[in-house]
């Protein structure tokens, strides 16, 4: 750790490391020979067991009608500013942002001529962003002297406050919670939430025992523990609290709580649509940058969700109609890179089936059943992009509970064909297997890094009334 002085000016310099200070490691020659012992993984790759899961998106027995007329997509940014004020480098305050982009894709691809006409683009969408904010570490709250009891109320006010059309965050999930275990259904149905436990350390029903029904808490108001008094909200069942830290970085919890809101939006702004026009909707795409899974304290939460898309796809053919589309594309991580590692035996136009072995062989992902919401895929589209989506089943579970089951069924996913169709139609050049719309999303939803750690501390320190420094 070196040490660090700051000039009147404000401008920090750090102490230097010496420019041999690396040798020790990289002449030692116990780690080369540990080193040895590797390989890259695709030394590993086996072909016969990739080509036996790929197959032609052509030879899917599914309707490609009707044809994608208009796609929603959902992105999220979060920011911890990591000096909220001038010369107290440990105090940390949370922004996000979440970014809705509806596009018209008839207008915005019915150009003429051979070059993109930028208003025409411009005219074919339209954007919206929530902003939010969270307490982070060694911040004082007028009323809430816990830091964990601020973060809490401050998550609740954030879910109450933010409107997605006509219904709040909370309004939204305690609609996915309807779909959720039965005791959580049943909870939901009466307008409340199950708490597991109390966040109180000192309550008897911190640590309940495995009998324990939970504590029903109103969407609409802050309700008392029954045990000890303590103020709990309904937002506690997300559990993110548990991972507060008050003396150090929360970039979990506000990568938690991004990820909560995205998926509430984006099932949101569906619901919204299925009001406004039914018919509407089955020409309607709803994607997500990311994966279609929550990880870490809102976990639980993914089965409701699915459970309430899967409602609204139900509703939809029991009117006649096709549902929408739903997908996450992953940008990052292993599962990408290890597609751009067995492209050559994947075609264009063609899509990869993932089971659980491969999954768990291959790609090395765990806790799927706990998790995922929908499945994964890889798919080579017709312009050469290789992109990882998820898509939630029609019915059922995205993954097994046991080795012996396999839902990886091509014929549980009936919107798998037009979705292909769609992403062989919004991929762009300007990045590497870029679509369009997720694109957009990003560009809305995105922190600038040039300027935004020096906004949001000048923002934060003229909320709480401090001085800016220069």
């Amino acid at each position: 750790m070196p040490y660090s002085s700051r000039s009147p000016r404000g401008t920090v310099r750090f102490e230097m490391a010496s420019r041999l200070g690396h040798l020790p490691t990289s002449n030692n020659p116990l780690i080369q020979e540990r080193l040895a012992r590797y390989h890259k993984p695709e030394n590993a790759f086996d072909a016969s067991m990739i080509e036996e899961r790929v197959s032609s998106a052509d030879d899917l027995p599914q309707t490609g009608a009707p044809a994608i007329r208009y796609v929603v997509c959902v992105d999220g940014s979060g920011h911890e500013d990591q000096e909220a004020f001038e010369r107290y480098p440990s105090t940390r305050v949370l922004y996000l942002q979440i970014a809705g982009v509806f596009i018209d894709l008839q207008h915005m691809q019915n150009q003429p001529g051979h070059f993109v006409d930028p208003a025409r683009i411009a005219d074919a969408i339209e954007a919206s962003v929530v902003s939010g904010f969270l307490p982070g570490s060694y911040l004082e709250h007028e009323i809430y002297k816990d830091p964990v009891q601020a973060f809490r109320a401050e998550t609740f006010d954030l879910f109450a406050s933010t409107q997605i059309q006509r219904r709040s965050l909370l309004d939204l999930l305690c609609e996915t919670q309807k779909y959720g275990e039965a005791a959580d259904a049943a909870a939901a149905e009466a307008g409340e939430l199950l708490l597991s436990k109390c966040p109180n350390e000192k309550c008897t029903l911190h640590k309940p025992g495995r009998d324990f029904a939970g504590i029903s808490v109103s969407v609409k108001a802050e309700t008392a523990c029954p045990a000890c008094g303590t103020a709990l909200w309904p937002t506690d069942a997300l559990r993110i609290w548990e991972a507060f830290q008050p003396d150090a970085s929360n970039g979990e919890c506000l990568g938690r709580t991004r990820d909560m809101i995205e998926h509430l939006v984006l099932l949101g702004v569906a619901m919204s649509f299925e009001e406004l026009s039914p018919k509407l909707l089955q020409q309607t795409a709803f994607i997500c940058d990311g994966d279609l899974a929550l990880f870490g304290q809102p976990a639980p939460f993914h089965k409701g969700i699915l459970g309430a898309w899967q409602a609204l796809w139900a509703r939809c053919q029991q009117n006649g109609l096709e549902p929408p589309l739903v997908f996450g594309i992953a940008k990052s991580g292993y599962p990408v890179e290890h597609l751009h590692g067995i492209q050559r035996f994947v075609p264009r136009r063609h899509l990869m089936r993932l089971d659980d072995k491969y999954m768990a062989e291959r790609l090395r992902v765990k806790s799927l059943t706990e998790t995922y919401f929908g499945r994964k895929l890889f798919y080579h589209a017709s312009d050469g992009q290789l992109l990882v989506i998820t898509v939630p089943p029609a019915s059922g579970t995205a993954y097994g509970r046991s080795r012996t089951e396999d839902p990886s069924g091509l014929d549980r996913f009936p919107t798998l064909g037009r979705t292909f169709d769609l992403l062989d139609n919004v991929g762009t050049r300007l990045y590497d297997d870029a679509v369009i719309p997720v694109s957009l999303a990003h560009h809305w939803a995105a922190y600038p890094l040039a300027n935004a750690e020096r906004v949001l501390r000048i923002l934060t320190e003229r909320a709480i009334g401090k001085p800016i420094g220069n």
